[in-house]
């Protein structure tokens, strides 16, 4: 049997289990003949170790399974590891977070909790330190501006004013660099502690 059989049966084997189920034990079995050919094996040694013999010329083409047919029923699914040899639940029984109910709701009042009194009031204020960042880098940028008005109003040019206009451009340069920093390091932290949440949320 090669590997285009193989995984044909293993679909067909395993079409009783939901969809994410058995896309990851197909993804698996990929993975093991992409090991088992850079090893030097035949496709036909793989599919030998993973639990599948040969199939005679003289068998019968194998029929697909209904997909109502129950796990263990169906042709060559005792050769297949069970489900919980892979890490799932079998079919009909509910998984880990479905069990642990009391656990979500303790962590997701912990976790509510900890964001009500600490990390949100933390990301608000460094959001608004982020904002006055931003605010002073363009009011520094347009001092060129205010010395175009302020001349055109009142007449009153120097060179003084040139200067000190030209430093603060500088330094509203600066401090635009810095807001761009500070931002992207302010919504990389954000993304991380939303996927911390989430995993913890989960029991990852």
């Amino acid at each position: 049997m090669n590997k285009s059989a193989f995984m044909d049966k293993m679909f067909y084997d395993l079409a009783p289990l939901p969809e994410n189920e058995r896309n990851e034990l197909l993804a698996r079995c990929e993975e093991c003949f992409r090991i088992g050919l850079e090893q030097g094996k035949t496709e036909e040694e793989i599919v030998a170790e993973l639990g599948y013999p040969s199939q005679p010329p003289s068998e019968p083409p194998f029929e697909p399974l209904r997909p109502e047919a129950p796990y263990g029923q169906a042709s060559y699914s005792d050769r297949v590891p069970p489900p919980e040899a892979w890490g799932f639940p079998p079919p009909g029984r509910p998984d880990r977070a479905g069990r642990d109910v009391p656990r979500f709701i303790g962590v997701g009042a912990l976790l509510l909790f900890l964001n009500l009194l600490v990390m949100i009031p933390v990301f608000a204020s460094l959001f608004a330190a982020f904002v006055s960042v931003c605010v002073a880098s363009l009011a520094t940028l347009l001092a060129p501006l205010a010395l175009v008005a302020e001349t055109s109003l009142y007449g009153e040019f120097t060179n003084a004013k040139l200067m000190m206009s030209l430093g603060m451009t500088g330094i509203g340069m600066i401090l635009a660099d810095l807001a761009l920093l500070f931002g992207r390091g302010l919504f990389r932290a954000a993304k991380a502690y939303a996927g911390w949440n989430y995993r913890t949320l989960k029991g990852r």
